[in-house]
């Protein structure tokens, strides 16, 4: 260490042994030693708080601390200091748990020797520096694995955001592909009634004079062959009833191709239906059926054409009355929804249509059998129907379906759980300034 001054503080109440160990240090040729005496703990902690030091050295009978406190208070007081505890022969045992409890050395002070105090000094100065440096890169150890810490935690949690959008971003996905493909669903279908209404409309042209000519033909051998002939008279029956049907088919035809303009006003619905399920009530009552109505009175009038609304609600009631051929329970509801009930139910199609402020609905529940699952994604179909050997053309729903497309309105069959069909009918009620 050279020539290097040392400041020591000695805490001892025992003049005699403070005076060997000061002449002993000034013998030291190491180092120059500069020693402060105090002889009790109280007036060590004051020359602490008073002045630098480099080390201590402590007795551990004080007169007002003994023992392991007294190292204790002294940590409390200088916790950068290194502390050399004197102790008696009998007292070794204490010096080391001193050294165990933060101490860094101990003196028997029976066994004083210049030598093995310098080599005390300077150890317990080495060795408290060395603790220091530990301490402190101990401490910086912790403050870098505490910023690395907050680090990875805003990393984890920047991941979790991003997981979070990205799940957010594929749930948005895969409910834009949903959308996309009953759109595209929508456009074919669309696609496929344009072509078929083409279709239909050139053959129901084409069909229908020769049906006539044909019915001109029966209604004249009618009249000339003799009635003694009656298997030519049924023939003729038949050929008259094929006629007719054949005929009613085209005029089904023609209706379904039609594109020709609405005749709309503003409408309530209830007189519509009223009229609808009058026209059916001998029916209602020939095949027992009873009839639940409820119509709100509050409902909105809306844009229709009376007469075509008036026909799709007849097909619907005319459907619903065939299914329960051996009676049952019909019921039919009419009530409006706003705000975001309506737009649930109606929700845009596209950016270009206007915000649904209300909606119209109209519900037709049967008892009947109901459809089976399988078809109902066909019923819409052109001459997709269930009751051919009843007659049926398959053409009312799709009509229906054409009618209120017009109208833009939407119609939704689906199976009650209790059996039965329910079909719904939506009539959109734009915003103000909207379609």
């Amino acid at each position: 260490m050279g020539e290097q001054k040392i400041k020591i503080l000695l805490i001892e109440d025992d003049a005699a042994v403070a005076q060997v160990i000061a002449a002993i240090f000034r013998k030291a040729t190491d180092f120059s030693v500069e020693v402060e005496f105090a002889g009790t703990l109280q007036q060590g902690e004051e020359c602490l708080r008073k002045k630098e030091v480099d080390a201590v050295f402590l007795d551990l009978t004080l007169p007002d601390s003994w023992g392991l406190e007294t190292v204790a208070k002294v940590q409390l007081l200088a916790p950068d200091l290194p502390i050399i505890v004197l102790t008696g022969i009998d007292d070794e045992a204490m010096a080391t748990n001193a050294v165990r409890a933060g101490a860094q050395d101990y003196i028997v002070k029976g066994h004083l020797d210049a030598g093995m105090l310098v080599r005390s000094v300077r150890y317990a100065i080495e060795r408290k520096h060395a603790e220091e440096a530990l301490r402190r890169a101990r401490d910086e150890l912790e403050v870098r694995v505490e910023e690395r810490t907050i680090e990875l935690r805003q990393a984890n949690e920047s991941l979790r955001e991003e997981v979070e959008e990205r799940k957010h971003a594929e749930q948005e996905l895969r409910i834009a592909h949903t959308k996309l493909k009953e759109t595209q669903a929508q456009l074919v279908q669309a696609a496929k009634m344009q072509v078929v209404g083409g279709l239909a409309s050139g053959v129901a042209h084409e069909v229908k004079n020769p049906l006539a000519i044909i019915l001109q033909g029966v209604e004249y051998l009618e009249k000339k062959i003799p009635r003694e002939e009656p298997n030519v008279t049924l023939t003729l029956g038949y050929i008259r009833n094929a006629v007719e049907r054949a005929d009613t088919i085209v005029r089904g035809l023609m209706d379904f191709a039609s594109i020709s303009q609405l005749n709309i006003s503003m409408q309530s619905l209830a007189p519509v239906l009223e009229k609808a399920l009058m026209l059916l009530k001998h029916q209602f009552d020939k095949q027992h059926i009873l009839l639940n109505k409820e119509i709100d009175g509050e409902i909105p009038e809306i844009a229709i054409d009376r007469n075509k609304i008036e026909q799709v609600f007849l097909n619907l009631l005319m459907n619903a009355t065939e299914a329960m051929a051996q009676g049952g329970n019909l019921s039919v509801k009419v009530f409006s929804l706003s705000g975001g009930k309506a737009r649930e139910l109606l929700p845009r199609r596209d950016n270009d249509e206007p915000d649904i402020n209300v909606c119209v609905v109209v519900e037709i529940e049967d008892s009947g059998p109901g459809i089976p699952a399988d078809m109902l994604d066909r019923i819409f179909d052109p001459f997709f129907t269930t009751k051919r050997t009843q007659g049926g053309t398959g053409l009312g729903l799709a009509i229906v379906r054409n009618i209120l497309e017009m109208h833009g309105a939407r119609i939704a069959v689906t199976l009650r759980n209790e059996g039965g069909t329910r079909v719904r009918v939506l009539f959109p009620v734009y915003k103000q300034g909207g379609a």
